[in-house]
């Protein structure tokens, strides 16, 4: 599967490159494809896949799930073709994200890192 809903109307002649589509439907083989920062210095908590507290169908909504409170957390992986350039078009991201947990600060971003990036070693000032 593309990712693409086939009853989006495209325009004809217009087929988006689809770089990164995760559902997580495999369950834990995620972690293949994942890779869960290593840096000094921080305390990495556990992540772990779930619907959360809230969803439409437990199966379909998996996602990753913080496991523990007032942890930092630093995951990521490679886009299935690099991106050559976005030049003269559109790039579209887009991902969900729920905070379920009650903590009086934190969040959630997302980054899109050159392909040189150490995974691993991934952190809060990461070019």
């Amino acid at each position: 599967s593309s990712g693409i809903n086939a009853e989006w109307p495209l325009r004809p002649g217009c087929e988006p490159t689809v770089y990164l589509r995760e559902d997580f439907a495999d369950g834990d083989a995620w972690s293949s494809r994942w890779t869960q920062s290593e840096h000094e210095g921080k305390t990495f908590g556990k992540l772990d896949l779930s619907a959360g507290e809230f969803f439409h169908d437990a199966e379909k909504d998996v996602g990753l799930k913080t496991m523990e409170n007032a942890r930092f957390y630093a995951v990521s992986t490679e886009f299935s073709a690099p991106v050559e350039s976005t030049e003269d078009k559109t790039l579209v991201v887009q991902f969900s994200a729920k905070h379920e947990q009650k903590i009086d600060c934190g969040g959630g971003y997302l980054k899109l890192f050159p392909s040189t990036l150490d995974q691993k070693q991934m952190h809060g000032d990461s070019p």
